[in-house]
């Protein structure tokens, strides 16, 4: 109570906090991309180790360059060369490839054509260090020139372009969006701004943080901000509700009164948010874990500041009563309220046999973003796609004729599956035999053959990009490994995608299922009504399953970012039955509970929901995913709770039922 009457201490000690916090912002760092899709042992990460040590190569850069005279490709390639990281560049105007005016082995190569009525070339840059950030040279180079680059490490630098322009813009977006659901639900400025604050302060606090140890924020972390604003911002609107529809004179006495009846709901929703990402630790995947622990610390910082802060500085506010009409319509057709509880469950339910598992690295990006644009251009002149990289390991010399065989075999074993593929045999195939010596000799040693170790690289480019496609070529080479063939090692970008969506999906239902149990069993221990919790918990229960349909629905693919989701809008959602069965034992009346807890109830679900969504402005399709699954989640999970709880609770307690539950849970 003490702490309640210093609301201009509190005030300050937020700003000052949220002061130093800010000053610690510039030395925030931005990581690009993931990565740690998966952990260091995969034999993804072991092969990817073994040809950037063999080969000099960390990645393959496709930059196409439109052009009228060949000297204009030329300067290009001698500027590409001058870069620091990159190795080597294949330019289709130098000879061999072109002999005098003759381009016939370029094009066959595929590495000229043409693009919207453009010419193009197409300059194949090995790049051998600092992937992204070369890539990123590689882009500013070509970019004025009307080129686009297409390539993994490109992808991961623009992710970071991409992160920045969410955390610049998109942020106070969505700022502006929950604070005018604040306001229109509670009616009054000041009270919510001072119910947004908390959350606001929370996210300034844990970037600050983040800042002064070096944590960077990257693409495994990228929705903490969001999570911190918005779902940390659930408990402040109900208590500021509570503060705001009390009678009692004194604002202090209100404030305390408020915190005494709302604590233990409050308490609950945000230790059981924190339970839902928390169960994204019980994955193999390095990068579900650290969502699952950012979110968690985010909802935890948003939670403290909020029990810390918001009791004494709402007193800042004064009183006005806010208006307790209820819409007794909804609470007299239970029955109705039921069927609609059930048919939009078999609705959604419909559509869970369409769910389709897939990740790979160009489902993260719009139609109409650069790094989509420069795959367009790239798959158009030289039909290709995400590249794969084989290090196909042998017993004789790679050059002689039993080594060229067997790398031949090894293409072949691909043809179902590849486009095409890209080695030293295929190079040595386009020009007659006499000249293959004198061509070996222009090769540069170790970038694509290792005569010492009798290594080749092999680059393949997959006719789909999906995870289907890649383990058939992994189960093709796989069967390779006899006679003069000691091993083949796949990596790329898109084989660790594919093991994380393996492992991720494999520990959903158990994350999930233990998530839900443990809930559960917090609901019925703490309420102390193993009934109430167990018909509390069905309304998100019911929502999972209805969200998995909707991505059926929706066409959304099953992987390792769309099923976070469904611990972040288990850990959310459950927050209404929460609310509504507090409210329910407190007053021992379904239309007491209905009334207090419907508007900040629906107010919270679409203010996260419409919070969410400003992330279908970002250039990464893979946010639009989550935008509108947790739209879909939140919006169902209050539905189905307010209509399953109206329609299945009893009208009334009895008295002695209620004093005996709201005296074991402390409600009054």
């Amino acid at each position: 109570m003490a702490w309640i009457r210093k609301p201009w201490l509190a005030l300050s000690l937020m700003l000052i906090l949220g002061i130093l916090s800010t000053f610690q912002l510039p030395r925030l760092q931005l990581r690009a991309y993931f990565k740690a899709q998966v952990c260091g042992e995969s034999h993804y990460v072991v092969a990817e180790r073994e040809i950037s040590r063999t080969f000099h190569l960390r990645d393959v850069a496709i930059v196409a360059v439109p052009y009228t005279t060949q000297e204009q490709i030329h300067v290009v390639a001698r500027e590409l060369r001058s870069l620091d990281g990159v190795a080597m560049v294949i330019d289709p105007f130098e000879f061999p490839l072109t002999m005098g005016n003759n381009t016939s082995i370029a094009q066959r190569l595929r590495l000229v054509g043409q693009y919207e009525g453009r010419d193009y070339a197409l300059l194949v840059t090995f790049i051998s260090k600092s992937a992204e950030s070369t890539s990123r040279s590689i882009h500013r180079l070509v970019e004025p020139k009307g080129g686009v680059v297409f390539g993994i490490s490109y992808i991961g630098a623009m992710a970071m372009d991409y992160v920045r322009i969410i955390l610049t813009y998109l942020t106070p977006v969505a700022i502006a969006i929950m604070f005018s659901i604040f306001y229109l639900t509670l009616k009054n400025f000041w009270a919510a701004l001072l119910a947004f604050l908390p959350s606001i302060l929370a996210t300034i606090y844990l970037l600050g943080l983040y800042a002064a140890i070096g944590k960077p924020i990257s693409m495994e972390n990228v929705l903490m901000p969001f999570i911190t604003l918005i779902m940390g911002s659930s408990a402040a609107l109900h208590y500021v509700n509570r503060y705001l529809s009390l009678k009692d004179p004194s604002r202090y006495e209100r404030s305390h009164k408020a915190f005494k009846e709302t604590f233990f709901a409050l308490f609950m929703t945000i230790l059981t948010t924190v339970v839902g990402f928390l169960s994204l630790g019980l994955t193999s995947s390095p990068v579900m874990r650290e969502l699952g622990f950012s979110g968690a610390t985010g909802m935890t910082a948003a939670g403290v500041a909020t029990f810390v802060f918001l009791p004494p500085t709402v007193t800042l506010i004064e009183h006005r009563r806010m208006s307790e009409i209820v819409e007794k319509r909804t609470l007299k057709k239970r029955k109705t309220n039921l069927i609609i509880f059930l048919a939009l469950l078999t609705f959604f339910c419909f559509f869970i046999g369409r769910v389709q598992a897939d990740f790979h690295s160009l489902l993260f990006f719009r139609s109409n973003s650069k790094v989509m644009k420069g795959a367009r251009v790239v798959e158009a002149i030289a039909g290709i796609k995400v590249p794969i990289f084989l290090k196909v390991d042998l017993d004789v010399d790679v050059q002689s004729q039993e080594g060229l065989a067997t790398l031949r075999k090894v293409r072949d074993s691909l043809k179902d599956h590849c486009e095409r593929t890209f080695s030293i045999l295929d190079l040595l195939e386009l020009f007659p035999q006499p000249l293959r010596n004198f061509v070996s000799i222009l090769l540069p040693e170790g970038i694509l053959f290792d005569r010492e170790n009798n290594s080749a690289l092999m680059l393949a480019f997959p006719k789909r990009v999906d995870s289907k496609s890649y383990e058939q070529i992994e189960k093709a080479v796989s069967s390779l490994v006899s006679g003069p063939i000691k091993s083949v090692k796949l990596s790329g970008e898109d084989f660790k995608y594919m093991e994380m969506n393996r492992f991720v999906i494999q520990n959903l239902r158990t994350s999930l299922m233990l998530a839900l149990l443990a809930i559960a069993f917090m609901m019925c221990l703490t309420l102390k009504n193993f009934k109430l919790g167990l018909v509390s918990c069905l309304p998100i229960a019911a929502t999972l399953l209805s969200l998995y349909g909707a991505m059926g629905l929706l066409k959304v693919p099953l992987n390792a970012i769309s099923a976070c989701i469904m611990n972040i809008v288990l850990g959310a959602g459950i927050d209404y039955a929460i609310h509504f069965s507090c409210a329910y034992l407190r007053h021992g009346s379904l239309e007491e509970a209905y009334r207090f807890t419907r508007r900040p109830i629906v107010a919270n679900a679409f203010g996260v929901a419409l919070g969410f969504s400003v992330l279908f402005f970002s250039p990464m399709k893979v946010h639009a995913h989550i935008a509108a699954l947790i739209f879909i989640g939140m919006v169902l999970a209050s539905t189905y709770t307010l209509l399953w709880l109206t329609a299945i609770l009893p009208k009334t307690q009895s008295a002695r039922e209620a004093r005996r539950l709201s005296s074991s849970t402390n409600l009054k």
